[in-house]
């Protein structure tokens, strides 16, 4: 493996001034966020991949040595005239707080290495052109004493620098691509605001150039509440003969941060604004849709700073604000009852507790006799004065569906009066202990459980206008203040694209176009519903490709976007001006439900590759989606086991992925899928390649358990790391981000052969992984190859088995899975090198997460499964895997295709 692709750092410096030479140990304190290192590389060349590599040496009185978090690791992207371009999205990198770019350092012994005070940080990601130069910051976080960082480097990501394009397959480089910059031209892009009365909005982003340009304009054009055009001139603008209205955006550097604040006439209720170049030659393009921002007046955070914290006390400062005329209905001044509608509110849209009931069932959040069960939790009594602090189960789920309030809303449609009282009650409550800045709970604040809350919030209103008493109004003053104080939250989220592109911004974006339709005569309803629409736009279209491909690696969660689109679908169909995003989701829904239809077993369940849910209802989701929004094209197999018809004709196969389907009344069903799809974000599981397998009825071959969080809360909790997957690794190095490529399928006699390419495993390495798949599925064998240089190599691969399956080894090393009296043959078998060691593992023995409550440990989802381990070495070339069959002549068939020159070659050149 090449190294003249490595880069040193141009410049190493601890804090702003302080230079520090670039081969010095560079020394990191602990405190947080503050303390860092940041290194220079330059001369960097685009549109590659890159991986930065180091050594952490941490103190030997480190007090968190095995936390996930322990530091962080930023990357800034800059052109070659030191100008930084503030992409949108990194493959291979997530959003952050603090730096744009970045990614957790987990800790030197949050692997297990008990004892160990040193860890290599390895972090691979894409840069997109024009940039040319990065800047890495290690950053201090939950680290209790300095560190060290020895060695900093950079390198292609590539095994074989010459051909830098390899790893990056055709079909996946449109998803590479995806760094969210709108292209201009000409004509305009166009984007629509909805604003608030008399109100600016200010508007920030970047302009990228490559090459000379004139620059490039935003045309501007206001329209009226009944969408009449308004005339210009417009306040601030400028004009041409031919542009009525824009402003004007210099370009004078590679990537040119702009500030446009566009104020409206008298009368306006939307501003459409479109990005344009005056070149029709430039190479111009926004970095991102440009964040949105009301005045600095109108800010959540200054209100709550100006009025305190209290709900009632942030919506009257608001409103105050917004010059509204007091009331003439005997409300105070501040009040939210002028602006409610009880008619909306009855109707009042709940999308994302629609998507938990098709996707749970009706009973999985349960508040009764005076007891909430949630979270797959037991069920808890409910103190008449809630602590909103409770952690009964020592269960972020249950934490999350508990902030949530979401299980009050079926007590707000229930027919007794007390039962309704008491579910508002509890919402006043949860208000009172949750101030502005002060959660009670600091995972309330998650972005999917306040937008959980807000809908909740609105079932309340509701029932609170039917039974509040007339002349006291408190209940709906305070909730109504706190579904504005929610709404602007989630506004405010929507509008800086802080979870731009991910299923998040969907379930944000849902709720706040529900608060935006039930409340449309709040001065901020028009601007909350037309950023849900864009978010919602935006971010199903880079979720679904047009073809139907989703981007989301975990199959559950691909099948939560296809439910909460199809739950949208009535609300946008209903309105004019929502009408056209029910257009464009219609015709890439079908698509990806017949792509997702592939997926599915014979026994209706769908393998459970990365986060999957923490129940263990494998098949009414899709069963309950399929009866409640009934679609031409929802064609597929009935739930349940099926006995033929398998697979399905014309079912669309996924990209990244092999399919194998059969059904056999006498011998049972059996199937086999491998996903070795794009590896983009850091909290993707590192299961490139893995792989489920049954045979014979059963399921023996499987994904290591499943998440224990709610589907809508955060990601990671499920484990991610490449040993709870069935994969291969070299040298115990984690996989980083990459893809899978499918290089040839080759027909042995009664055997088919897959070869993938990946390039997960970084530069040192050239790996390719073999799937032998017997016709009828009766066995299969994995093989993996990895070519290093001229050096010894060690690889370790892991097989993990459903719960149910015993897996026995004999003296002479033959392996076999006992399920009641079916028994899987598993044979090891070396290529290239040796064969090391076999053996079985309990992955729950290892304690990789903190143990749930015993209380809720029963009712969480099953332990995990055994864990076969088997390790290769030899030098410069490994190659060796498994032979699996449900009977020894399976093994004996899958010897004889193995045996085969072409594939010997293939896997040992």
């Amino acid at each position: 493996m090449s190294e003249r692709h490595t880069f040193t750092p141009d410049s190493a410096r601890p804090d702003a001034g302080a230079a520090q030479a670039p081969d010095a140990s560079h020394a990191v304190g602990n405190r947080n966020r503050w303390s860092r290192v940041v290194f220079a590389f330059e001369r960097l060349i685009g549109d590659r991949w890159y991986e930065f590599n180091a050594y952490m040496i941490c103190a030997a009185a480190e007090g968190c040595p095995g936390v996930r978090d322990f530091a962080a690791i930023g990357v800034a992207f800059r052109a070659q005239d030191q100008s930084e371009i503030d992409f949108g999205r990194i493959p291979g990198l997530a959003r952050t707080s603090i730096d744009a770019h970045g990614d957790w350092i987990a800790g030197p012994m949050s692997e297990g290495g008990a004892g160990s005070i040193g860890a290599p940080i390895r972090c691979r990601f894409y840069l997109p052109a024009p940039a040319a130069q990065v800047g890495v910051t290690i950053r201090s976080w939950r680290n209790t004493h300095p560190f060290r960082i020895v060695q900093p480097e950079i390198r292609q990501a590539v095994p074989d620098a010459a051909h830098p394009e390899d790893g990056v397959p055709e079909s996946a480089r449109g998803w590479f691509g995806q760094d969210s910059r709108i292209v201009l031209g000409p004509r305009p892009a166009w984007l629509r605001h909805g604003l608030v009365p008399g109100r600016a909005l200010v508007f920030k982003g970047q302009v990228i150039a490559q090459g000379q340009s004139d620059g490039a304009l935003a045309q501007v054009s206001f329209r009226d509440a009944r969408g009449n055009p308004i005339p210009p001139p417009y306040p601030g603008t400028l004009a041409t003969l031919s542009i009525p209205a824009f402003l004007d955006i210099p370009v004078h550097r590679e990537a040119y941060r702009f500030t446009l604040k566009v104020s409206p006439p008298p009368q306006a209720a939307t501003v459409e604004i479109g990005f344009a170049t005056w070149d029709p030659d430039a190479r111009l393009a926004l970095a991102a849709a440009p964040d949105v921002f009301l005045d600095d007046e109108l800010r959540l955070a200054n209100l709550a700073e100006e009025a305190g914290p209290d709900a009632e006390a942030v919506l009257a400062h608001l409103l105050g604000r917004l010059g509204a005329p007091r009331p003439t209905q005997g409300a105070a001044a501040g009040s939210i009852l002028p602006y409610l509608d009880p008619a909306l509110l009855e109707e009042a849209p709940s999308p994302l507790r629609s998507v938990a009931l098709l996707r749970d069932g009706p009973d999985a959040a349960a508040w009764a006799d005076g007891s909430v069960s949630l979270a797959s939790c037991p069920a808890w009594a409910l103190p008449e004065v809630p602590d909103w602090g409770s952690d009964p189960f020592r269960s972020h789920a249950w934490r999350l569906a508990f902030q949530s309030l979401s299980w009050t809303c079926a007590a707000a449609g229930n027919p007794e009066r007390a039962v309704r009282d008491r579910a508002v009650a509890v919402a006043l409550a949860w208000s009172r202990a949750n101030p502005w800045g002060r959660p009670a709970d600091t995972l309330s604040l998650h972005p999917a459980c306040m937008a959980m809350r807000l809908e909740a919030m609105l079932c309340l209103l509701g029932a609170a206008m039917r039974d509040g008493d007339a002349a006291d109004r408190s209940a709906v003053e305070r909730l109504g203040a706190e579904i504005v104080r929610h709404a602007a939250a989630l506004a405010e989220i929507l509008a800086q694209h802080t979870v731009a592109g991910s299923l998040l911004e969907a379930q944000v974006a849902a709720s706040l176009m529900a608060a935006g339709v039930t409340l449309p005569a709040f001065p901020m309803a028009r601007h909350w519903t037309d950023l849900a629409m864009i978010a919602l736009r935006s971010g199903f279209e880079a979720m679904i490709d047009p073809e139907g491909a989703i981007t989301e690696p975990s199959y559950h969660r691909r099948l939560e976007i296809l439910t909460l689109a199809l739950v949208l679908m009535p609300v946008l169909k209903g309105r004019p001006d929502l009408a056209p995003l029910a257009d464009i989701l219609d015709l890439r829904l079908a698509r990806a439900w017949g792509g997702l239809i592939a997926l599915l077993e014979p026994d209706g369940a769908l393998p459970p590759f990365d986060d999957a849910p923490g129940h263990t209802d494998r098949y009414r989701w899709m069963g309950r989606v399929a009866a409640a929004h009934r679609h031409p094209w929802m064609t597929g197999p009935a739930v349940g086991p099926t006995s033929g018809g398998w697979p399905l004709p014309g079912a669309p196969i996924p990209s990244g992925t092999i399919l194998l389907r059969r059904t056999d009344a006498a011998a049972g069903w059996s199937a086999f899928t491998a996903d070795f799809s794009e590896q983009i974000h850091p909290q993707d599981h590192r299961d490139c390649t893995s792989f489920t397998f049954a045979t014979g009825g059963l399921r023996w071959i499987t994904e290591r358990g499943g998440s224990q969080a709610e589907p809508f809360g955060p990601r990671g909790l499920h484990p991610a790391a490449a040993r709870a997957h069935n994969i291969a690794i070299p040298e115990g190095r984690e996989p980083g981000a990459g893809v899978g490529t499918a290089r040839a399928t080759l027909t042995l006699g009664e055997a088919a052969v897959h070869l993938i390419e990946t390039s997960v495993h970084g530069p040192d390495y050239r790996h390719i992984r073999a799937f032998v798949l017997l016709n009828d599925l009766a066995g299969m064998a994995v093989f993996d190859r990895f070519l290093t240089g001229d050096r010894p190599l060690s690889v370790e691969g892991f097989l993990h088995f459903d719960p149910s399956v015993v897996v026995a080894l004999d003296p002479s090393h033959r392996i076999f899975g006992l399920r009641g009296e079916r028994r899987l043959h598993i044979v090891p078998h070396g290529l290239a090198g040796r064969i090391d060691d076999i053996g079985v593992h309990r992955p729950w023995a290892e304690s990789p997460a903190p143990v749930p409550h015993p209380r809720a440990a029963a009712h969480h989802r099953a332990r995990p499964g055994p864990c076969l381990r088997y390790t290769l070495s030899g030098v410069r070339c490994v190659a060796g895997g498994l032979l699996i069959a449900g009977a020894s002549d399976g093994i004996a068939r899958l010897m004889r295709a193995v045996d085969a020159a072409g594939l010997r070659r293939r896997l040992t050149e």
